[in-house]
């Protein structure tokens, strides 16, 4: 008629310690797969741009400057009513694209509201720069 009912004080501070445990490992790899997302957003809506801005350029012989293209949260969306073929971007990615001063070509920026990592492009050095952290 001895019988214990839950648990005793040194089963649940190592239950608690191995919950935290876990939890310290996770949150971090949780933040980095969606500054990940974020980025890979922000690359894609900037590739699909270019090819746009390529498009426009065939049929008017000149780039189309992108300068309001900024959401105001991370969940509306972007249009570009000049470049339908890139309408509308990814929830939350603000773009701004400039052509060049010779005419030759463009530069681009894009990024998540989210995120401080900025993907850039420039047409004449071969297309995608890359994606860096901003200040």
């Amino acid at each position: 008629m001895n019988a214990k009912n839950g648990f005793s004080i040194i089963e649940f501070l190592v239950i608690s310690a191995i919950c935290t445990i876990l939890g310290l490992i996770a949150i971090p790899q949780y933040s980095m797969y969606r500054q990940r997302g974020y980025t890979t957003s922000a690359a894609a809506d900037l590739r699909n741009v270019a090819a746009a801005e390529e498009s426009f350029f065939a049929q008017n012989a000149r780039y189309h400057a992108i300068s309001d293209c900024k959401p105001t949260d991370a969940t509306s969306r972007c249009h570009v009513p000049a470049l339908p073929a890139a309408s509308p971007l990814s929830q939350g990615v603000v773009l701004e694209v400039a052509p060049h001063p010779s005419g030759n070509g463009f530069t681009g920026m894009a990024r998540h509201v989210n995120s401080n990592i900025a993907c850039r492009w420039d047409s004449t050095q071969g297309g995608m720069l890359g994606c860096t952290k901003i200040q």
